[in-house]
């Protein structure tokens, strides 16, 4: 059977993956706009059915490779968020999925690093615990390597300390603009209780460069 190809559209949220819509009622097929590149595919095009899925896993493979490789060059990830990143190009999952395996057998994906990298760098961004916790849950993080990555952040007296040089700058006039820096403080992830101190210390005075 050689059907033909009705359309080629954008797809995915990120327009990098292509849905190839088939005449005669066939389920359509979701790839990479890469893929489709590389193999010339086209609307009008007639090609049979087996030929064209298996000249689709071949290059879906090496091109998953490849792109999972730009990804990584960006920064660290976790494996999770490669497999989402590679499914929203249009790789299928089953593709994303081997290529994440074997990118953590050679040790280009590990997730332990990728937390600890993450922290580092919120921590250093003045993101409190809170946050970096919620935005490694996204990330796709099992909750006992997070865990293990925030504990060089988890000290109370850190946190405090860490709060209070986020603000840095900043001075507390009134109510107003301790409730401001408050929210502030919670936005970026820090407990109200750590909040609270912290833009309370500074407004008593303990910091003489606030």
């Amino acid at each position: 059977m050689s059907p033909r190809i009705a359309r080629i559209e954008d797809a995915g949220p990120d327009r990098k993956a292509r849905r190839l819509t088939f005449e005669d009622g066939i389920e359509p097929r979701i790839t990479s706009a890469s893929v489709v590149k590389e193999l010339g595919l086209e609307e009008g095009l007639s090609i049979d059915a087996d030929v064209l899925e298996a000249s689709l896993a071949e290059v879906e493979l090496l091109l998953a490779k490849e792109r999972a490789l730009r990804l990584l060059g960006y920064r660290e990830r976790s494996r999770a968020e490669l497999v989402r990143k590679l499914c929203d190009s249009g790789y299928p999952e089953a593709i994303a999925s081997q290529v994440a395996e074997r990118f953590a057998e050679i040790e280009l994906l590990d997730d332990e690093r990728f937390a600890a990298v993450w922290v580092r760098t919120r921590n250093a961004a003045g993101f409190g615990a809170r946050r970096i916790a919620r935005e490694l849950a996204e990330k796709g993080l099992a909750p006992e390597t997070a865990a293990a990555a925030l504990e060089a952040i988890s000290g109370g007296e850190d946190q405090v300390a860490r709060a209070r040089q986020t603000l840095r700058g900043r001075i507390v006039t009134d109510n107003k603009e301790r409730d401001k820096l408050i929210r502030r403080l919670v936005a970026k992830g820090f407990s109200l209780s750590v909040a609270v101190q912290a833009v309370d210390s500074c407004r008593s005075g303990d910091d003489d460069t606030l």
